[in-house]
């Protein structure tokens, strides 16, 4: 095959090689489906909702930097969050196995600049525990906040939004699946084209030596086998005749 292939030799070996290309697509598809949603563990998500600013003041420097104060209430808040404190209390609350690591890495904190809104989202393999961790993160870090940082009025809002599955989704998987099927399908129909040493036609054979071809005797196998089985008849009838 030439180092480099043009677009209609490319459809050309696509063409001839249909059939390795579908058993490699079909192949591929179903390892990746398999993968995805028999073997990888899925993944739930649930979130909740908390408010957090300053409790009402009378003093006035207060209220005239209030804007700043909420700001930096809602920094600490955040950064409380994740602290050992709310992560060991939740884990000891649900008797959670998992490292403080690993729990803390399944909690995100989503918070608009401008905004005195907080957004407590977390991921688990459990369906049910999911929910359940959002929840005592979410009142936990409320109670204890409001106990450890002066003048801050924390409220949950919202409950734990139902156990969402958020991986694997089938019409991701399935826009992967094809794709990756399809890349894969053409690579195994090229490399076995590549591979393939076998003289077909005069094109292979004026690729392979690099010389035009001046001309070609064409015979009929039937015919060939009927050229070769009268010769050895007369070879065979010369030597009697030549033993008599």
């Amino acid at each position: 095959m030439q180092d480099k292939i043009q677009l209609k030799d490319f459809f050309r070996i696509l063409k001839r090689r249909w059939l390795t290309m579908l058993l490699v697509i079909v192949i591929t598809s179903m390892s990746i489906t398999t993968i995805c949603f028999y073997l990888l563990k899925p993944t739930y998500q649930a979130s909740t909702q908390v408010l957090v600013n300053q409790a009402t003041s009378k003093n006035v420097d207060e209220i005239a930097n209030i804007t700043q104060l909420n700001t930096q209430l809602i920094s600490s808040y955040i950064d409380f969050i994740k602290s050992p404190m709310i992560i060991n209390g939740v884990k000891d609350e649900l008797n959670l196995t998992i490292s403080n690591k690993k729990l803390s890495e399944q909690i995100t904190i989503d918070h608009n600049e401008n905004s005195q809104f907080v957004t407590i989202t977390v991921r688990n393999e459990n369906s049910k525990t999911v929910s359940e961790i959002a929840n005592k993160v979410a009142l936990l870090s409320k109670d204890q906040a409001m106990k450890l940082m002066k003048g801050s009025n924390i409220q949950v809002l919202t409950e734990p939004s139902q156990s969402l599955k958020v991986f694997p989704k089938p019409l991701p998987v399935a826009a992967i699946t094809i794709l990756v099927s399809l890349l894969v399908g053409i690579a195994g129909a090229m490399l076995r084209e590549y591979l393939d040493s076998t003289v077909r036609n005069e094109q292979d054979i004026q690729e392979l030596i690099g010389l035009p071809i001046i001309g070609h005797i064409e015979l009929e196998p039937r015919k060939m086998k009927r050229n070769q089985k009268q010769g050895s008849d007369q070879e065979k009838a010369r030597r009697e005749n030549l033993e008599f």
